[in-house]
């Protein structure tokens, strides 16, 4: 991208002041400015913003407006801070530039004083066009680097080895499901080729280290619990130690791990809270900035807590985006758009930040796949010697030779080149077969034998009038055969001797049960939410039948309810769908929840989609952290009317 803007925001003359510099610009040469801003009130509201950002999510599913005050006000503040002066003059004249060239701009900001790196930068509100700054141009925190290595050349697929960590002690991860969920969002990207996921199972030190040492991986992918000590001034990640209980990794030890491979993994994808955040005293403490310091080239990270579900869908967007070849910090835009589709209101397109090393954000050059699904080699193959053609074998004519132990009727095969009939018709040589091809003009029938050899015993050729003879009278004896099997009257003919007919049995009626197998999910009683892999249309039907049982407390038995819910009255449970507590539901994910349907007291629901849209199972209840079991669902789509 030749429209790349690139500040440097750093200490000032003062406490309190900072000093923004115009490193790169195609709208106004390199301006300096220097602003004021209360960095320990700013860092000291990130709770605040971490509750409303999560807030929006919940929000989001039920399509109710929230308000996004918080996150826009410091947005804001950070805007007016930075573009101010010469700098917004040269802000928006590359914004004019990359219009006429019909392009975005690339907006890099190298942070070089610590406490800046903690700040929501990925906030950033344009108040005069009312607009989020990296939900239209790509996002940069980059980290100086003296060398930046060129893109790597790859052949499909792109590989991935992730990672669920899950230790005792902390909430409890479903491996499974999350392994799952993040292979249902590549799935047209694995099934095309492009992208591979290998799991290291459990995450301990040393199966992560082995595998590192096992083979060249593109990227990593850690999924679980992380955090930001700020005694320490260091992220940390929960690793499984060797008892199971959690192991807590320092960002510092990671990057030392990740360095073990050969060669290092281009890139780090970070799915754990804080996993973004920094300290306000070392400028490379957060667990991100520390492996992008570290030597790793791109690193994708949180810097707030993210839903699951934000998670998945910006995994989707974001490996897509990379799978089709497109650069990091497209990527990652793509993958805040991606979480822009789970319904208005959702502010969690901010939790995402990448740390870049260097100046290339090309960081794979993927060869491209063609329509027939084969990888295009990038190795050069005109300097290989062209093999000689294979024999295949195909009817010879020849004069007949009677012999000993082959009738005159029994076809010889030659070997004839390739090219002289369709591959269709071409039987496959034995693999014991020896000598050259040989052409059939060439091996007249009475030729003479080699010394000590065998004369080749030759059959003559189908002859067409032959071939159409044959096929004429299998057609007569198919017509002579449903003659005799069947009654002048039209009903069937006498198999017995005596002449009593054959009874035929009845034909079974069509019943209104799907010809296909039911789709089975299970969710589970801490899950609240599940996809069923399932998409649709505006009016496809689906029928559901659940059975299993939910406690909404575990430590208390009386609790337990069905697919209908709770139905013994008011128990203290607050409804989040407007059923009733505990109570299973299908609908689509993206849309209100009063589009959804809801299991009656056999276990059974019926749904029919609205709108285009993905299959999701929902349990009505607010906090899941205490709850137990689970349902199974059998799902029927587009049943036919009994």
């Amino acid at each position: 991208m030749d429209t790349v803007m690139e500040l440097e925001i750093g200490p000032g003359p003062e406490p309190g002041a900072y000093v923004v510099h115009v490193l790169r610009s195609v709208g106004g040469g390199e301006p300096t400015a220097t602003f004021a801003l209360d960095l320990d009130e700013l860092v000291d509201r990130r709770p605040k913003l971490e509750e409303s950002i999560l807030a929006s999510a919940v929000m989001a599913r039920r399509v109710v407006p929230t308000t996004e005050a918080a996150i826009q006000d410091v947005g804001r503040r950070l805007f007016d801070a930075v573009f101010q002066g010469d700098v917004h003059t040269a802000y928006r004249t590359s914004l004019a530039v990359a219009s006429d060239r019909g392009t975005g701009i690339q907006l890099l900001l190298r942070l070089s004083a610590p406490g800046l790196v903690a700040l929501p930068w990925e906030a950033l509100f344009d108040p005069e066009t009312a607009t989020y700054l990296c939900r239209k141009e790509p996002l940069v925190r980059r980290v100086p680097a003296r060398h930046t290595p060129a893109a790597l050349a790859i052949d499909p697929p792109l590989r991935i080895l992730g990672m669920v960590s899950s230790p005792r002690g902390l909430p409890p991860l479903d491996v499974e499901a999350e392994k799952a969920l993040l292979e249902d969002a590549l799935r047209p990207q694995i099934d095309a080729g492009r992208v591979k996921i290998s799991w290291v199972e459990p995450v301990t030190w040393s199966a992560v280290h082995d595998r590192l040492l096992s083979r060249e991986w593109h990227v990593l992918h850690f999924i679980g619990h992380g955090t930001y000590d700020p005694v320490s001034d260091e992220g940390l990640l929960a690793f499984v130690g060797q008892d199971g209980r959690t192991h807590n990794v320092p960002a510092s030890s990671l990057a030392d791990l990740i360095d073990e491979a050969d060669p290092s993994p281009r890139l780090v994808l970070l799915n754990t809270c804080s996993s973004g955040t920094g300290g306000r005293d070392d400028l490379f403490s957060g667990t991100a900035g520390a492996l992008a310091h570290s030597g790793i080239h791109a690193v994708a990270a949180m810097q707030f807590e993210i839903s699951d579900r934000a998670a998945i869908e910006f995994s989707r967007g974001f490996y897509t985006a990379l799978a089709h070849g497109r650069r990091i910090d497209d990527a990652v835009r793509s993958g805040r758009i991606e979480i822009l589709g789970l319904g208005q209101g959702t502010l969690e397109w901010v939790t995402p930040v990448l740390y870049l090393r260097g100046d290339d954000t090309r960081l794979f050059d993927v060869a491209p796949i063609p329509e027939t699904g084969m990888v295009m080699k990038r190795a050069d193959v005109s300097s290989r010697p062209v093999p000689a053609p294979v024999p295949v074998l195909v009817p010879v004519r020849t004069e007949p030779q009677p012999t000993a132990d082959r009738s005159p009727s029994q076809p010889i095969f030659h070997a004839a080149d390739s090219g002289d009939i369709p591959s269709t018709m071409i039987p496959k040589q034995r693999a014991d077969a020896a000598g050259p091809p040989r052409p059939p003009d060439q091996s007249p029938p009475n030729s003479s034998p080699a010394a000590g050899g065998r004369r080749a015993r030759a059959t003559p050729r189908l002859k067409p009038w032959l071939v159409a003879g044959l096929i004429t009278a299998v057609a007569i004896a198919g017509a002579l055969a449903t003659m005799l099997t069947v009654r002048p009257g039209g009903g069937p003919a006498d198999d017995r001797a005596d002449g009593t007919p054959v009874a035929t049995p009845p034909t079974p009626p069509v019943t209104s049960t799907p010809s296909t197998p039911p789709i089975v999910v299970t969710i589970l009683g801490t899950e609240l939410e599940k996809t069923t892999g399932m998409r649709c249309v505006a009016g496809d039907a689906f029928e559901l039948e659940a059975a299993g049982a939910v406690l909404l407390n575990r430590a208390d038995p009386d609790s337990s309810v069905g697919p209908e819910g709770w139905r013994g009255g008011d128990i203290g449970y607050e409804s989040f769908y407007g059923f009733e507590p505990g109570q299973l539901a299908v609908g689509l994910y993206h849309l209100d929840a009063g589009t959804y349907s809801a299991f009656d007291e056999t276990g059974r629901a019926a749904f029919e989609c609205p709108e285009p849209g993905e299959l999701w199972l929902v349990i009505d209840d607010l906090i899941s952290s205490d709850n137990d079991g689970s349902f199974t669902v059998q799902i029927w789509q587009n049943p036919p009317a009994g």
